[in-house]
């Protein structure tokens, strides 16, 4: 089954690089589902050496330990389905962005209209592999962010290939 992204294609366009967030922002955008989790190890201690027995402490740790495991899985399953639905593409003749898990958003740029782009990455972002990529086009309401990408430098060299070898083909259909 095509992904979203791919049902947006034009006939005779193909995707060259697919990429999608990195780990790390799965990771920090899962925090309150950790959170949770963390709650509920404090809730098993509480059961296992506060109140061992029965009382109201040993019910309520009983009850917190398992709502907070059913809450942390919930949260981070659901922020799991957003992170993997999102998708960056390169194109042989644009730059897409899709998001949204029910509502779809679809955000894309034509290679011929790209000026400048920016790539951010600190000395966390290099040893691990993320960036972000700003994409400045002619219109300057259409410009494109890439959060915390996955191999920034790869999408950015793939987007520029693509895009010079755009102007070269369309230089060749000119003479």
């Amino acid at each position: 089954m095509a992904s979203y992204a791919e049902s947006l294609l034009a006939p005779g366009e193909t995707v060259v690089l697919r990429s999608h967030q990195h780990p790390l922002s799965l990771l920090l955008d899962s925090r309150y589902g950790l959170l949770s989790w963390v709650v509920a190890i404090v809730a098993a201690l509480v059961y296992l050496f506060v109140a061992p027995g029965v009382g109201i402490i040993h019910d309520a740790a009983v009850w917190v330990f398992w709502v907070a495991i059913v809450l942390g899985a919930l949260i981070t399953a659901f922020n799991y389905w957003v992170w993997r639905t999102e998708e960056y593409l390169v194109t042989n003749r644009r730059l897409m962005k899709v998001t949204g898990v029910i509502n779809k958003r679809s955000a894309d740029s034509s290679l011929e209209k790209i000026n400048d782009v920016v790539m951010e990455q600190g000395p966390l972002g290099r040893m691990l592999g993320y960036g972000t990529l700003q994409v400045s086009t002619a219109s300057d309401s259409a410009d494109l962010r890439y959060e915390t990408m996955r191999s920034p430098a790869e999408f950015r060299r793939a987007m520029l290939d693509q895009k010079m070898e755009w102007e070269s083909a369309d230089a060749r259909q000119i003479a």
